[in-house]
């Protein structure tokens, strides 16, 4: 369950990825706040983990909801959505579904996915380091 402690994962975006191109319709990820993504299994993680670290995405792990098509989900925060709204609309264009965390079954249905973003971003929060991710669109 998101605690009160865990409240900037306000909103979880499921991303459907089809083949490896979904990454070039990838919106950078704003520099204010890490934004996590986790995807449903390791060969999707394995191709594609750079390639969101350099868009600026932090990859927290996987973690399967078990789809019929392989997804990835972005945990977003509602200020994070305020603050960046064409990032948002970007993200919003790709994604197959958005859950809003403050329901309880839908944090129960998603705690797998959930509990691997919330350790990425405490992990996250007690390592920073000074200088931030690069923003740069991926190398074929």
């Amino acid at each position: 369950m998101v605690t009160a402690d865990d409240q900037e994962l306000s909103l979880c975006v499921e991303v459907s990825v089809q083949d490896a191109s979904w990454i070039e319709d990838l919106p950078p990820a704003p520099a204010t706040s890490p934004v996590t993504m986790t995807f449903d299994g390791e060969t999707l993680a394995a191709r594609d983990a750079d390639a969101i670290e350099e868009l600026g995405y932090r990859y927290a792990g996987t973690a399967a909801v078990r789809h019929i098509q392989q997804v990835a989900h972005v945990t977003v925060s509602w200020d994070l959505v305020n603050r960046h709204p064409r990032w948002w609309r970007a993200l919003l264009d790709l994604a197959h579904r958005v859950y809003d965390l403050r329901f309880g079954p839908v944090q129960h249905a998603l705690r797998d996915v959930l509990g691997v973003h919330v350790a990425a971003r405490r992990s996250a929060t007690a390592t920073m380091s000074t200088e931030g991710p690069t923003r740069r669109r991926p190398s074929a």
